[in-house]
């Protein structure tokens, strides 16, 4: 016979459920978000919010620092309760806070967390460091050292976030400011975010077309009366700025293309949807979870219902760019532009992978390892074995993929041959398009897939070249008014024409190497890019000197 005077609890070691909640904010640009969202969304009546970002990568600190409504001793006492429900959402005030979580955000990055706050002229001064929270037992919370309380002041209501003991290598403040902007797209108020001086502005790409989409049927019924904006850029877009941005009251969840990714024009979409249901949706399965991945939960009807009208809507757009792409290739003009296209991607590529020889041969000699060659620093698949689906050029080789696998029966074989076509590289003409095999990179962390160049129409306000970090592809374009201009009498084998689209090209690929080694901090001095920049144009210049004549 069981008492009824016991009891099992259900417990929570309070210091191990901060630190794995901690460890969802993974980059810097996820944990700076984290306190500047709380600046803007937490503000009194009438204020235009303002928060300004102060990232100091040597000594390893960040500080955000807003003209919100502060907190006063209760509040504090809210904000370092976890999993507590958030005051305004209780109110029936939409926002972002859903899961508490948000004070932990520090100590995905860092080891020390200081908060001044100021409300009604009573100024509170907290700080929490990780060797607390480690040491504590799980048994009851975890104590904060109050620094201050209830100081009197005569400063105007704001709070000051201070995160130190930073363990990143480097501050990634271009990554930062173009999270932030994106974010604040569409916040319901004016607001102002200023990092390390500079104003978070929010550039859309230029649009040369838009769609606009409305669901019907079951999806009208799912959905409700919501509209889907469908945008193609003009130019080639970075990863980060592709894709449908799902939104719900005014709330950025989720960027996404509907299971369009990767395929060939998808680069140059993007839009967005909001759904209000999002926010209202009960289901026992829910849209939203706690990983801070900015992506939405797929197991969720709703989510299924949003990405089944995005990625049939995007694919209409995008069949229709693929069919222009065609015709555009066909084009006797596109086939010169190409081979000139071909002719500047040798050079480059044969720089690239002596560049990338010479690296595994420092690396090695600096890990007292063998030297490996550019070729056995490879990892994965030889990169000029392709697979269908992607943006670089192919031919199919095989219509129904290489040979299958044998095995004894039994559910005892091997991996089934692939039943996509089997394709090889081709040239730029190619209608079909591929991707790398197997993986880009090597054990020295430099991704070994070579560049390619195209030319494109991308309008005269738009940059001279542009490269695709993600693909390696380089877009020179025509429409720049010094190619114009050097293309007299729209001649393309003018000299002074194919002169300055290589030079162009050249100068883009020395960019974009020197951008790649910065964002893995192998620079050291402020001063290292720019003599990276001036001796990769200096070799490749020398390389392909024949193509100036």
């Amino acid at each position: 016979m069981v008492d009824g005077t016991q009891h099992l609890l259900v417990r929570s070691h309070v210091a191990r459920d901060l630190l794995q909640n901690a460890a969802l904010f993974k980059t810097d640009k996820l944990v700076v978000w984290e306190y500047v969202s709380n600046g803007l969304e937490y503000v009194d009546p009438v204020v235009n919010p303002v928060v300004r970002v102060e990232l100091d990568s040597r000594s390893k600190r960040i500080t955000v620092q807003d003209n919100g409504r502060g907190m006063d001793w209760a509040g504090l006492e809210n904000f370092f309760l976890m999993h507590g429900e958030n005051v305004d959402r209780k109110l029936g005030r939409p926002g972002r806070g859903r899961f508490g979580t948000g004070k932990s955000a520090a100590f995905g990055i860092a080891d020390v967390l200081r908060v001044t706050s100021v409300r009604n002229g009573r100024c509170s001064k907290v700080e929490l460091r990780r060797k607390d929270i480690e040491a504590h037992n799980g048994e009851g919370p975890i104590p904060v050292n109050v620094l201050e309380r209830d100081k009197p002041v005569s400063e105007p209501n704001g709070t000051v976030v201070e995160i130190e003991s930073i363990h990143l290598q480097a501050l990634d403040q271009p990554a930062i400011i173009r999270y932030i902007e994106r974010q604040i797209a569409r916040w319901p108020r004016n607001v102002t975010v200023i990092v390390n001086g500079q104003v978070c502005s929010v550039q859309e790409p230029a649009a040369c077309r838009e769609y606009i989409f409305k669901p019907t049927g079951s999806l009208l019924q799912r959905l409700g009366d919501v509209q889907l904006v469908v945008k193609v850029s003009k130019t080639p877009l970075d990863e980060e700025q592709r894709g449908i941005a799902v939104y719900s009251k005014g709330v950025l969840h989720e960027t996404t293309l509907g299971g369009n990714e990767n395929r060939e024009m998808s680069q140059y979409i993007f839009g967005l949807l909001d759904v209000p249901a999002l926010d209202d949706d009960r289901s026992p399965i829910p849209a939203f979870d706690l990983s801070r991945s900015m992506r939405l939960n797929p197991n969720n009807e709703l989510v299924q219902s949003i990405h089944a009208f995005i990625g049939q809507k995007v694919d209409e757009v995008r069949r229709e760019l693929v069919e222009e792409e065609k015709k555009r290739r066909r084009s006797e003009e596109a086939r010169t532009l190409a081979r000139r296209a071909d002719e500047i991607a040798r050079v480059i590529n044969q720089d690239f992978q002596e560049f990338l020889e010479r690296v595994a041969r420092i690396r090695s000699l600096g890990h007292g390892v063998p030297e490996r060659t550019g070729q056995q620093a490879r990892s994965g698949s030889d990169q000029r074995d392709l697979v269908i689906g992607g943006d670089l050029p192919a031919q199919v080789i095989a219509s129904t993929g290489g040979l299958g696998a044998s095995g004894e029966g039994g559910n005892r074989g091997g991996t089934p041959r692939s039943i996509n076509p089997e394709v090889a590289p081709g040239d730029a003409n190619s209608e079909v398009r591929g991707r790398p095999a197997g993986g880009r990179g090597n054990r020295f962390g430099v991704s070994t897939g070579g560049f390619r160049v195209e030319f494109q129409r991308m309008g005269p306000e738009e940059r001279r070249a542009h490269c695709l970090t993600d693909s390696r592809v380089i877009y020179v374009n025509l429409d720049h008014p010094q190619i114009v201009a050097a293309r007299e009498g729209n001649n393309i084998n003018d000299p002074g024409f194919l002169r300055l689209v290589t030079e162009v090209a050249f100068t883009e690929y020395a960019i974009a190497l020197a951008h790649e080694l910065a964002s893995r901090g192998e620079f050291i001095d402020f001063t290292d890019p720019a003599v990276h920049i001036r001796e990769t144009l200096n070799r490749v210049a020398r390389r392909g000197a024949a193509l100036y004549s």
